[in-house]
C-alpha cells in the first residue's frame, strides 16, 4: 500500500466533526506520511483482537548517524488541517507495540509541533513500546495557535533497531471544562514499583552516606555521668542542598504574594539559585537588585547559593553590544574577560557556586568565533576572580529524554574531559533535570548518573521540574528522581527550577498551585526533605551518661534537661566524621 495513503483533509468534515466530537484527526493510521531514509519504510499490515484493524509498521535499522538528528530520522507525520488556539486542551490516544527490540525496551516518541522555525512544540513525548499492545492516552495543551496546515503529529522512531506497530491513533480537541486528571495515560517509567528492587539499594545508601553517628554525654561539674537526662536532638538545617530558583524582585517586595513566596521558600528549602538575575544581560541592566537580592538572602542565613550563569555561548542569551563584536575576536575576547571579573568581584565570597557555562553543546556561537580553547580561559578567569566559588558547568537533557539524548551525554562527557586534560579548574557539573513525558528509568538514570560520576567532579540537579499533566505520575517520579539523587555519593544539591505556579517559567510544574496549596508533587518534597530525611528525635542518657542516635548530616540544636530541672542548650555540626558532645550542667 501507498505510505502516504490520503491526506487528513479528505478524511474529515472539519465543520461536522467539531459540533459533534472536535475530533481532529480521524481514529486511524491513514493521515500519516513516512517520512526518512531508504533503509526503512512505512508498511500497513492487519490487526486482530483490537478495536482497530489495521496498524503501520515501521523499522529502526541498524547504522542510523551517530548524531542529535537521530532519533527524529526515521517518523511518520499527518498534518493538521485545522485552526487550533492556545491553551485548547487536546487528548492524543493511539495503541503500540514492539515486534522486535535490540534493547532492553523498545521506544517511540510523539510530538505535535509547529511545522516550521522555531518548531514550537505542544507535546514531546518519549514512550516505552511493550512487546504487546499497550493503550497511551496523553492529554496535553496546544503551547501556540495554529492556522489550519501550520500544524502536525509525529511518531519518531530513530532508536535502537528495533520494529513496532503503531494503530488506533486518535488526535482530538477537548470540550471547555476538559480536566486531564483521573485520565489513565498509560504512561509509566521503570522503577515506579513499590517493590522496586532499587528503593532497598538507594535505602541502604541514604543511610550510609547521609548520617552519620551522634553521641551526647551528660556530666556534672566533677565530670560524673548524670544518668536519665533528656536529650532533645533537634534538626535545624540540612547538610545536603534542597533548593529552588528564585527571583530578586519577590524576596526584595512585599506584596502580599511575595510575602507568601518568602515565607513558602524558608519552609521548604536550604538552598538557592537566582533564575535569571545574575545572566548577564539582566545583571547589566538591573545590578543593584540582582545583588540587593543576593544580600537579602544570606542576611537570612542561606549562604548555599548558585550563581546562574557567568557564559551562555549562544548570541540569543547575549546582550545586544556583545552580538555586535562576533566577527571581532580580540574586543569579543576582553568584553567576556570584563564581564566574568566584574560579576564576580561584585559578589566575590557571596556565591558558593558558579556555573561558568551554561548549555555549550547547543550553544555554541562563541565557541565558533573564538575557539574551543575560550571555555578553557573562562574557567581559569573565574577562578581568579572569586577563588573562593566552584565552578560548574551546566547541561539539559542529560537523564531527561534518554533515548533521545545518548549523542548529547557523550558530547557532554567528552567536553568535561577535555576542559579537565586542557587544565580548566572545573569543580563540578550541572545535570539540569527538566522533564516532559519523557520520564528515564530509574536504573538507568543511575547508569547515567555513575557514568558522569566517573569523572570525579560534584554533581548537581540544577533545575529540576516535571511540565506534564499527570499529577500522581508527576508526584511519583519527583519522589524516585529525588530519592535516587540524594542516595547518589557524587551530588551534594538537588534545586528546582522555581516553586510557585505564580512565578514558575512552566506552571504545570510548580509545586505549589496559584492559590498556595501545595500539589502532590509538592507534597511528596515537603515529606522527603522535611520529614523523612530529617532527624528529631527525644533520648535519655544511659547509666555512663550517653545518649545515641544516627542523624542526617546537618546544623542541630541539643537541649539537655536534668531531671531536678537545670537544662543547657548548644548548637552543633554533624559531619560525616560523626559528633560527640560532652555537655556539663552546671
Amino acid at each position: 500500500m501507498h505510505t502516504s495513503i490520503r491526506t487528513l483533509v479528505l478524511l474529515l468534515n472539519p465543520v461536522l466533526l467539531l459540533a459533534q466530537t472536535n475530533i481532529l484527526a480521524a481514529p486511524d493510521i491513514e493521515p500519516f506520511s513516512y517520512l526518512g531514509p531508504a533503509s526503512s519504510r512505512l508498511e500497513i499490515v492487519p490487526v486482530e483482537g483490537q478495536e482497530f484493524t489495521r496498524a503501520m509498521r515501521l523499522r529502526t535499522p541498524d547504522g542510523l548517524p551517530n548524531t542529535v538528528a537521530r532519533e527524529y530520522s526515521i517518523r511518520v507525520r499527518a498534518i493538521v488541517p485545522l485552526a487550533l488556539e492556545r491553551n485548547d486542551w487536546v487528548l492524543a490516544s493511539f495503541y503500540v507495540r514492539a515486534i522486535e527490540r535490540s534493547g532492553e525496551v523498545a521506544q517511540v516518541k510523539l510530538n505535535f509541533e509547529r511545522g516550521a522555525p522555531p518548531y514550537t512544540k505542544s507535546l514531546s513525548a518519549g514512550l516505552q513500546v511493550p512487546d504487546s499492545w499497550k493503550r497511551y492516552q496523553i492529554p496535553f495543551q496546544i503551547a501556540e495557535s495554529y492556522n489550519p496546515r501550520e500544524a502536525y503529529f509525529d511518531f519518531w522512531i530513530g532508536y535502537d533497531p528495533q520494529v513496532i506497530e503503531i494503530g488506533g491513533v486518535k488526535i482530538e480537541k477537548q470540550l471547555p471544562g476538559f480536566n486531564p486528571q483521573g485520565i489513565d495515560t498509560g504512561y509509566t517509567y521503570q522503577g515506579r514499583e513499590a517493590d522496586a528492587p532499587w528503593r532497598k539499594a538507594a535505602a541502604e545508601r541514604i543511610e550510609e552516606i547521609r548520617k552519620a553517628e551522634l553521641s551526647v554525654t551528660v556530666v556534672d561539674t566533677e565530670g560524673q555521668p548524670i544518668p536519665n537526662t533528656a536529650v532533645e536532638v533537634r534538626m535545624k538545617r540540612h547538610e545536603f542542598g534542597f533548593g529552588t530558583a528564585v527571583v530578586a524582585q519577590a524576596l526584595l517586595s512585599n506584596a502580599p504574594d511575595d510575602l507568601k513566596y518568602k515565607e513558602w521558600y524558608f519552609q521548604l528549602f536550604n538552598q538557592a539559585v537566582f533564575e535569571n538575575d545574575f545572566k548577564w544581560p539582566q545583571f547589566e541592566s538591573n545590578r543593584a537588585r540582582s545583588v540587593q537580592g543576593l544580600d537579602w538572602l544570606r542576611q537570612q542565613g542561606i549562604t548555599n547559593i548558585r550563581g546562574h550563569n557567568l557564559v551562555w555561548p549562544g548570541l540569543q542569551y547575549l546582550p545586544n553590544d556583545v552580538r555586535s563584536l562576533i566577527a571581532n575576536p580580540a574586543a569579543l575576547r576582553q568584553r567576556i574577560q570584563t564581564h566574568i571579573t566584574d560579576v564576580m568581584r561584585a559578589t566575590q565570597g557571596k556565591f558558593r557556586d558558579w556555573d561558568v557555562i551554561n548549555e555549550p553543546i547547543p550553544n555554541t556561537d562563541l565557541q565558533k568565533a573564538l575557539g574551543d580553547e575560550a571555555m578553557v580561559d573562562w574557567f581559569k578567569q573565574a577562578r581568579e576572580a572569586d577563588p573562593s566559588a566552584r565552578l560548574f558547568i551546566n547541561e539539559f537533557n542529560i537523564i531527561p529524554n534518554e533515548a533521545g539524548n545518548r549523542v548529547k551525554q557523550d558530547e557532554y562527557f567528552r567536553l568535561i574531559q577535555w576542559l579537565k586534560e586542557k587544565g580548566a579548574p572545573v569543580d563540578g557539573l550541572g545535570e539540569q533535570g527538566h522533564f516532559g513525558q519523557s520520564l528515564t528509568g530509574i536504573d538507568r538514570a543511575k547508569q547515567i548518573l555513575d557514568r558522569f560520576a566517573s569523572l570525579g567532579l560534584v554533581i548537581q540537579v540544577t533545575e529540576f521540574d516535571i511540565d506534564i499533566v499527570d499529577e500522581k505520575l508527576q508526584a511519583d517520579y519527583t519522589r524516585d528522581y529525588l530519592t535516587l539523587c540524594f542516595s547518589h555519593p557524587s551530588i551534594d544539591s538537588f534545586l528546582m527550577w522555581g516553586f510557585w505556579e505564580g512565578r514558575h517559567w512552566k506552571p504545570r510544574a510548580a509545586i505549589l498551585r496559584r492559590d498556595w496549596s501545595l500539589k502532590p508533587n509538592g507534597e511528596v518534597w515537603r515529606d522527603l526533605t522535611t520529614k523523612e530525611w530529617w532527624t528529631n528525635v527525644d533520648l535519655k542518657s544511659g547509666q555512663s551518661g550517653e545518649a545515641f542516635t544516627r542523624g542526617f548530616l546537618g546544623e542541630y540544636e541539643v537541649k539537655v534537661i536534668a531531671e531536678d530541672g537545670r537544662t543547657k542548650t548548644l548548637n552543633a555540626v554533624l559531619s560525616k566524621a560523626g559528633l560527640k558532645l560532652t555537655v556539663m550542667l552546671d
